[in-house]
């Protein structure tokens, strides 16, 4: 049997196990890193430094042989015969040196050519050989250290050359570099050059030597091996692996290309003659590379070490470390799955009658929500109306309720503070008490007040309700609404006008303020929890109240079903697989009735009541009211719009009749003609009653109070509401079939 329990808490173990096995393995890594990197540049950078003493020591030896030497040479300057005995000894006394030289000055003597060299060199067997060459072409002179040492009379070591010699086995070439040294003669003057060249075969073979040491040792298995090469001082390559590179072409050219920063600071250190190590991409190569300067001739020692190369080893060691990490990880989550199974099997059974028991009461919590109706006949039909209700969890918080009385249509929704089964229960009592207060008034204000004072006396958890109430006149349009700290619904496309007030069930003592509006034919009431506007997705970032009222205003034609369904595609959209975070309820109403009305407007004088029997008549004769009842309302009418002009201080009254044949009521069965009287004059409420004792003589009475009497017996019902500086009296008649 599967254990949904054990399950998961064996995943979130492993995912901790995983976690820390990561940071370790991360950190091995980094110091197995830090550790190769370091061994590395001890192991090339000692290369590099045997390669460098050894290029010194050939360097010194050719330069201390020739400066020791020099003075000599001057002394028999002018005799060639006695240099070149100078020169012979000194090829045969120095293994290093493989040729010397001396070059006049072009004319230097009368007897000879315009240009003399006198050489000994030493041949492919060893043997030293010693020679003239005299020409009347300038055929050294335009050598670039001739010229050098010549202009500024002090020594100089010539650029790498190669030089092809007759002495040499199937006309080789070989690879030099000159050290050379003025002459002078017993006045000062200088006459010549003194050069010695240094065969630079050695540093290809010793430099090859212990670098192919190296790959054998350490780098086998690798696609990419460590090299080294030796550039001059203006980057091009004296000696590299790949021969086609020497003397054609150039490391700065090839370090320029890559646009590197870190290039550039290499080769700024190289021209300055400084030592150093870098990473670079060499060949495409991502690499090591260590350097090192000869700064009496301005060369570069290099050692290019691919990162394969260095870092080799510890890849190989993590990846054993993390074949251990995961064989390890595979062991614990079977250990902790049977041991885990083992230790929540009870936990594990309460728990699946609990979410059996949560199933229950959700599927009760929504049998508890009323049913969007069916669609009526269009002649017939006076609202449409539908909503939705998404809990965050297995049972919400939220709530709506609506029901038809009376000719009204009386609806809520709130959203109780919380989550879980507490705002549930809290929920079903919340919508109990609003369809019994709503039994009992018609005025959205009371309702609110009563279900807070209940609440408050009941409420020990200091739990609290957003609402909002409101009571739709069928026939009228006319809207009586509280709102209890509730998000503003949105009316025909327009956020709705609410007062601050608190919600339910925080002072028991608060009075609510009630408001009303007027709804034109089609106009669609929306409402919903803030489960909808602050809905987040995957970014945080909320859906937002002002894009709810957008979509609400845009989409005013819609039938209410349309209008919820929208809502709950757009947020579904937002969230995407982002995990709800709280209840979402919709609600939407939209007032169907087309009005069948009449209007009169008075000026408040007594002069002006003529005018109220033939609109009076007229409005009960369209109605289909008898004649005897028609007599009875206009009384009625007349009494009231009296009490206007007398007592209230008003300059307009307008009366409006409205009849609706199809709307039934519980008194009778065939429809109700409404007749409203709207004044600018003093507050004054005509519903509250008269204490005038009919059992008394007319003539014991005090005066008054005959006209609300009237007013009561001459109609069905009453009602007065005080808006916006005005005097709304509402009066109704039931129209008999």
């Amino acid at each position: 049997m599967t254990n949904p329990l054990a399950k998961r808490l064996t995943i979130r173990i492993m995912a901790v196990v995983l976690v820390m096995m990561g940071v370790i393995t991360g950190a091995v890594y980094y110091s197995v890193r830090e550790y190769m990197l370091e061994e590395a540049q001890e192991r090339y950078a000692g290369v590099l430094l045997r390669n460098l003493e050894e290029l010194r020591r050939r360097l010194s030896d050719v330069y201390v042989a020739t400066h020791n030497n020099l003075h000599f040479i001057e002394q028999d300057v002018e005799n060639p015969e006695k240099v070149t005995e100078h020169l012979r000894r000194m090829v045969s006394n120095n293994k290093s040196m493989v040729t010397c030289g001396v070059l006049y000055e072009p004319n230097h003597f009368t007897n000879k050519k315009r240009c003399l060299e006198l050489y000994a060199t030493r041949d492919s067997a060893g043997v030293v050989h010693t020679g003239s060459i005299e020409s009347d072409r300038n055929f050294y002179t335009g050598w670039e250290c001739y010229k050098r040492v010549m202009e500024n009379d002090s020594a100089d070591w010539s650029e790498v050359y190669f030089e092809t010699n007759d002495l040499l086995r199937n006309g080789q070439q070989r690879q030099l570099t000159t050290y050379c040294e003025p002459l002078h003669d017993r006045e000062g003057r200088t006459v010549a050059i003194l050069g010695s060249d240094l065969l630079l075969e050695f540093l290809r073979r010793e430099f090859m030597e212990d670098i192919l040491a190296i790959n054998q040792k350490y780098e086998k298995g690798s696609d990419h091996q460590s090299y080294s090469f030796v550039i001059d001082r203006n980057g091009n390559y004296i000696m590299h692996p790949d021969e086609s590179r020497m003397h054609k072409k150039n490391f700065f050219e090839d370090a320029r290309s890559s646009g590197n920063t870190i290039a550039d600071n290499v080769m700024t250190n190289m021209k300055e003659r400084e030592n150093g190590a870098a990473t670079l991409d060499i060949d495409g190569v991502p690499s090591w590379i260590y350097y090192r300067t000869v700064k009496h001739v301005g060369w570069t020692i290099a050692i290019v070490v691919p990162e394969e190369v260095i870092f080799r080893n510890g890849r190989m060691l993590n990846g054993i470390i993390l074949l251990i990490i995961i064989v390890g990880l595979i062991a614990i989550y079977f250990i902790c799955r049977r041991m885990i199974n083992d230790t929540t099997t009870p936990v594990t059974a309460q728990q699946a009658a609990l979410e059996h028991e949560l199933k229950i009461a959700s599927n009760i919590q929504m049998a508890m929500l009323p049913k969007s109706p069916q669609p009526a006949d269009s002649t017939q039909q006076l609202y449409d109306i539908h909503a939705s209700e998404t809990p965050a969890r297995e049972v919400g918080g939220d709530l709506y309720d609506y029901f038809v009385r009376a000719g009204r249509l009386f609806f809520c929704i709130g959203d109780v503070s919380g989550k879980g089964m507490p705002a549930a229960l809290l929920m079903a009592v919340m919508r109990t008490l609003f369809r019994s207060e709503a039994r009992r008034s018609d005025n959205a204000a009371d309702i609110v007040e009563t279900m807070n004072r209940l609440l408050c006396e009941e409420n020990t958890a200091d739990y609290f309700v957003t609402m909002f109430v409101g009571i739709l006149d069928l026939t009228t349009g006319r809207l009586d609404y509280c709102n209890a700290g509730h998000e503003a619904p949105v009316v025909g496309g327009q956020p709705l006008n609410i007062k601050r007030n608190l919600p339910v069930g925080i002072l028991p003592e608060w009075e609510y303020e009630g408001q009303q509006t007027q709804l034109q034919s089609g106009d669609m009431i929306f409402l919903y929890t803030d489960g909808l506007s602050e809905a987040e997705n995957h970014a945080g970032k909320r859906l937002g109240r002002s894009h709810v009222q957008q979509l609400a205003s845009q989409h005013t034609d819609e039938t209410p079903q349309q209008l919820v369904q929208l809502m709950e595609d757009e947020v579904r959209r937002h969230a995407a697989d982002t995990e709800q975070s709280d209840d979402i309820t919709l609600l939407a109403v939209k007032w169907l009735k087309e009005q069948e009305s009449m209007q009169c407007t008075l000026h408040a004088s007594m002069d002006e009541i003529s005018r109220l029997q033939p609109f009076v008549e007229q409005a009960s004769q369209q109605a289909g009211l008898s004649d005897k009842e028609s007599k009875r309302l206009r009384l009625a009418v007349e009494e009231a719009v009296a009490n206007v002009i007398n007592y209230g201080q008003a300059t307009t009254i307008t009366l409006t009749a409205q009849a609706d044949k199809g709307l039934p009521t519980e008194e009778a069965g065939g429809g109700v003609l409404t007749l409203t009287i709207d004044d600018d004059g003093q507050p004054f409420d005509p519903t509250q009653g008269s204490d005038t004792d009919l059992t008394v003589p007319p003539d014991q009475r005090p005066p008054g109070g005959m006209g609300i009497i009237l007013l009561q017996r001459m109609t069905d019902s009453l009602s007065y509401q005080r808006t916006d500086g005005h005097n709304i009296l509402t009066l109704t008649k039931n129209i008999n079939k």
